[in-house]
Formats: structure tokens, sequence, C-alpha cells
């Protein structure tokens, strides 16, 4: 992986650490965010453990990829809700870090998934998740998703990466549409929430 597309102004994209598991283990088991994705069941630390210390950092072996988004400066009023000041210390398509004095001061506000990949059709579902509201309607989403969609279309030789977005998720909407990713169509009834239905958005960028 091209370590310069993964850093941006605002945000660094990363691979996960064991120090991670603590926010994957809210984030994943949140109940507003149940009815996203394909997992639907509570999650236990030792299941994202387990998930942290097997991924290999490399799409073809997983079949997906998760990182996390870093604020490279992050605001010294929100420093208190992640701390990462205490933190411890390949080429190809696994990520190259290596921990500097910037990382150890970053703040982690949310991760960015590559999942589905399909290799022959040169093609993956994106998904990505600004975890507290105060980090959100900053740029801090679009650049995290423009770095990754750079890196799989400029490194990976990606076509497409796509997504499926509840027509109810406006700010949705507008991120991926802002980012390059065009309205190709509509689900319906594609995802459960609560006890309704409810469309979802096609929408892909294509290289």
């Amino acid at each position: 992986m091209i370590f310069e597309l993964l850093s941006g102004e605002k945000v660094t994209l990363r691979e996960m650490r064991d120090d991670d598991l603590e926010l994957l283990f809210d984030w994943e088991n949140r109940p507003e965010l149940d009815y996203l994705g394909n997992e639907h069941q509570p999650l236990t630390e030792a299941q994202i453990s387990n998930f942290i210390n097997h991924s290999t950092g490399d799409i073809y072996t997983d079949g997906q990829l998760r990182l996390m988004i870093d604020l490279k400066e992050p605001d010294a009023s929100l420093r208190g809700k992640n701390d990462r000041s205490n933190l411890s210390e390949e080429t190809d398509c696994r990520a190259e870090f290596t921990q500097s004095e910037d990382e150890v001061l970053a703040m982690t506000i949310g991760c960015i998934d590559l999942f589905e990949f399909d290799q022959h059709n040169q093609r993956a579902g994106v998904g990505i998740l600004i975890a507290e509201t105060e980090n959100r309607k900053n740029g801090y989403a679009k650049e995290a998703l423009n770095l990754l969609a750079n890196y799989c279309f400029e490194v990976m030789n990606f076509r497409q990466l796509y997504c499926h977005i509840p027509v109810d998720n406006e700010a949705s909407l507008n991120l991926f549409s802002s980012s390059g990713f065009e309205q190709s169509g509509t689900n319906r009834d594609w995802v459960k929430k609560g006890k309704v239905f409810m469309d979802a958005v096609l929408m892909q960028r294509l290289r």
C-alpha cells in the first residue's frame, strides 16, 4: 500500500491494532447501527479481538479490509474523548505504517471498510463510520473515502466501488454523491430498520 495515498490533510488511514478493541467493541454493538451491515448480533470482545488479530491487511487474503480513521491534529477539546497519548509501541496490497510522533497524538474517530471483494470483477463494497456526531460534517469522512478510493483505483486496479444506502440516510447519500459516487438504482425493501423495511439506493464509483 502506498503510504502517501492514505494520508490526507485532516486524516490518516491505518490498519487495526490491539488497542482499538475497546472502540470497535463499542461501535459494533451500538443499537442504532444494528440495521446496517450484514452482522446483526452483538459481538463479544473475544470475537472482535479475533477479527483484529487475524486480519492480514491484505484484501486478497481476507476478502475484506478495515482501516481506522485517525485525525492528524485533533481538536484539543475532543482529546479527552479518545486520548491516544499513552499508546505503546509490505508492499503490494498490504498496508505499511510506522509509528511516529504524529501517530501517537492521533485520535481515532471512525473506520472505513472494503467488503465483498470480487477480484475477478475488480470491485468491492465500501462502508464508513464516523462514530461521534461532533466529528461529523467536518470533511473527515469525505477525505477518508477519497483516500481509500484513490488507493483502490491507483494501487489495486479496481474497476469500481459500490454501496447500498438506506433512503432515509441523507447524510450518507450526500457524502457518497460528493465523493464521485452516482446513483445507479434502487433496491426495494432492502434494509430492515426496526420492524419496517425500506429501500436502499445503489451508488457506484467507477474508475
